[in-house]
């Protein structure tokens, strides 16, 4: 690999006045401009701007100065290798790979472009073979090369573009949440999330990757042909009458590029809190947390668990004409009536905190803020609740007592905690079997392994499990989901509790109530109840 050499070189600007190519007089108005962009612009690119200096004196000079040679063969575009660096970056970055008689060529406008060469060595390895090149001519490779990529996908076949449309449609009429497009070497890879669980949905030829991803990446707006960047975009899509909001995650994975597409329904309504399936014990604890005056009530667990879906329902409990409701939310996933409703947006200065901050300003009853996650947003949920507000949001924690630890983590002090701490609902969603085909079992000692035990009273016990072959009803046995939870209400013994940061015994104390639900016999009752199999109890709750 040829690169720039270590020693100091020469000035540019005293390299080209001693070759001949400007005068100094030149090079002063040149280094004004630098200055003027306090040095984040370079002195040969202001050259080329400014037309100080002919395109071929300047690429001379910079070759003199960096070691690098002139490029000199014909500017014969490398398709594969540009597919890899993606046309947007070739622009960005003016780099062109060009196939050469000893094979692949790198050519770049700035052999100082360090973000450029880090980006072709990380990609292709260490051994590329760099040159300078004429500006114009790689800006105009770059530009015919983004061209025909756009014109691929515009153009593109019909087969491919009905394939992404009835791949989408296919996920929403089944119910799923994520679509996961992933290449992989013969073929590209999809897979639905479907009650959680990831399942082989379809493949796709290998050769149909770049513009099924391509035909994505046009409708959230992204570069055609930018595979190298990490992307989070979104944009809609219309299926019968239900509006779809599509969040798109890519990510350039050895094999290409892999995109998660999350489905979100906008013309879905909130759960009633009775729907949920919460046991009723739970149900009478949640219901006399919302309904308090002031405080926070928090939802915890891990990703996916069905936290903003409860939030949203709680809300739902609570909302009337006579309450201010605000929310600061990532992303709004319901719209509800008598809630404002505001969308985090970090570049335009919409944290959680800030909102947080500003909604405290906008005379509010209740405040929901989406997910704290750092110690200002913690801090401003506390200052909101000691001030009189109710407030609603969630945490990603394993169980309820452990929402106390977060919060101290956070830097939360024990006696805000305690004053200002309402009830914690930890939940995990698990997967029911479907009525019309689950098969009946009595257990036996060889029937369940050790973790399903865990959920049964023991031989002779009824149990369901599921049919793998389905019905017209399911797809392997399982249809829908529900909730298993376990809530922690803040009273004046936890409270003492909490001030004295006596959290452990909490967690004893809790647990040798009578009546307590613990999310372990809460997935004991829905398995007894025939809602759900020992196994996936045995997946969902550790």
């Amino acid at each position: 690999m040829i690169t720039a050499r270590r020693m100091k070189p020469e000035p540019l600007g005293a390299l080209l006045v001693r070759r001949g190519a400007l005068t100094s007089g030149d090079v002063a108005l040149g280094l004004g401009v630098q200055a003027s962009s306090a040095g984040r612009e370079r002195l040969g690119n202001i050259l080329r701007q400014y037309a100080l200096v002919r395109e071929e004196d300047l690429m001379a000079g910079l070759s003199e100065q960096s070691g690098w040679p002139v490029y000199e063969g014909a500017a014969c575009l490398d398709q594969a290798a540009a597919s890899r660096l993606g046309g947007a970056f070739m622009q960005e970055h003016l780099v062109l790979p060009c196939t050469d008689t000893a094979g692949t060529v790198f050519v770049l406008a700035d052999p100082y472009d360090t973000r450029a060469t880090d980006q072709v060595v990380s990609v292709f390895g260490s051994e590329v073979r760099f040159f300078i090149g004429n500006s114009d001519t790689i800006a105009a490779g770059a530009a015919h090369f983004v061209k025909a990529q756009q014109g691929a996908v515009e153009a593109g076949t019909r087969g491919v573009q009905d394939a992404a449309d009835s791949l989408l449609e296919e996920a929403i009429d089944l119910g799923a949440t994520d679509i996961h497009i992933e290449p992989s070497g013969d073929s590209v890879e999809v897979r639905l999330r479907l009650d959680g669980v990831l399942r082989f949905h379809r493949s796709f030829a290998r050769g149909d990757h770049a513009r099924i991803v391509n035909i994505f990446f046009n409708r959230a707006e992204i570069s055609a042909g930018d595979f190298m960047k990490l992307h989070d975009a979104r944009f809609d899509h219309v299926c019968g009458n239900r509006r779809m909001d599509i969040r798109l995650s890519h990510i350039p994975s050895v094999n290409g590029a892999s995109l998660v597409l999350r489905l979100l329904d906008k013309t879905r309504s909130a759960v009633p809190l009775e729907s949920l399936g919460y046991a009723p014990g739970h149900c009478r604890v949640i219901e006399r947390a919302v309904k308090s005056p002031g405080g926070i009530v928090l939802l915890t667990g891990p990703t996916g668990c069905g936290k903003t879906t409860s939030l949203y329902a709680m809300l739902n409990h609570v909302k009337a004409v006579g309450i201010k409701v605000v929310a600061a939310e990532d992303p709004v996933e319901i719209k509800l009536p008598l809630v404002t409703q505001v969308p985090v947006d970090i570049r335009k200065g919409h944290d959680f905190h800030q909102l947080a901050r500003a909604f405290l300003r906008h005379d509010p009853d209740i405040i929901l803020i989406g997910e704290i996650r750092d110690e200002k947003t913690a801090k401003e949920a506390v200052r909101a609740a000691i001030t009189g507000h109710k407030v609603f949001s969630t945490l990603h924690t394993r169980d309820a007592v452990s929402a106390i630890l977060r919060l101290r983590d956070l830097g939360v002090d024990n006696s805000y905690i305690a004053s200002t701490l309402k009830c914690v609902v930890a939940q995990r969603l698990v997967r029911k079997l479907c009525p019309h085909c689950r098969i009946e079992e009595f257990v036996t000692p060889l029937l369940l392994g050790e973790a399903e035990q865990a959920f049964v009273n023991g031989p002779g016990q009824i149990i369901h499990r599921a049919d793998p072959r389905g019905c017209p009803w399911c797809f392997d046995g399982y249809r829908g989901r529900t909730v298993v939870a376990e809530t922690l209400f803040i009273d004046d013994e936890i409270r003492f509790m909490i001030e004295q940061g006596l959290v452990n015994e909490i967690f004893l104390k809790v647990r040798a109530r009578p009546g307590v639900i613990t999310m372990h016999a809460d997935a004991c009752r829905l398995v007894r109840e025939g809602v759900i199999a020992p196994e996936e109890a045995a997946r969902v709750v550790r």
